[in-house]
């Protein structure tokens, strides 16, 4: 099994859980999660987030996500790395199902792009470089397995479309 049927089928699992008990996310929780993306143009990117509970409904942190990917040209290989810096906030809901922690949030944050040119003659082609400023959106949910460990899924803005991975509490 790979890493992608491993994460969907933890992520069903958590989505079919219909156990009603208490809020799984709290005032003063500091989460982490740690995970993939797919979608998008940047290949399979990592990325990592930290938000901190400033509320029962309310949290916000950081997010840092990186992805390289390689164009195999005829003649020589374009490389592109792609650097995303944001704050984000998120508001969390409660379905009253136990370890399901439900959110939707907001990003602002720079996006930052470089492109290297490797072979090929010369190097006539420049390595151009862009960035900047960057907003959007995510939704997602976190399902706890123990009280300090879960799995999580998003979709929305990030250097993927799709992002799950694993998530602490700390």
């Amino acid at each position: 099994m790979n890493l992608k049927q491993i994460l969907t089928t933890a992520v069903l699992t958590a989505c079919v859980s219909t156990v009603a008990m208490s809020q799984t996310y709290e005032k003063g929780d500091n989460l982490l999660n740690v995970g993939v993306g797919v979608g998008g143009a940047f290949g399979m990117p990592i990325g990592i987030s930290y938000e901190h509970g400033f509320s029962d409904k309310i949290s916000g942190g950081v997010y840092v996500g990186y992805a390289s990917k390689t164009e195999n040209l005829v003649w020589a290989d374009y490389k592109w790395t792609y650097i995303l810096g944001a704050a984000r906030a998120s508001y969390h809901f409660d379905f009253n199902v136990e370890n399901l922690d439900p959110y939707i949030g907001v990003i602002l944050g720079y996006n930052y792009a470089k492109g290297e040119w490797d072979g090929g003659g010369n190097n006539a082609w420049p390595a151009p470089s862009a960035g900047g400023v960057v907003y959007g959106g995510h939704a997602g949910a976190r399902y706890f397995f123990s009280p300090k460990f879960g799995i999580f899924a998003e979709v929305g803005y990030g250097l993927g479309n799709a992002n799950a991975g694993l998530a602490f509490k700390l």
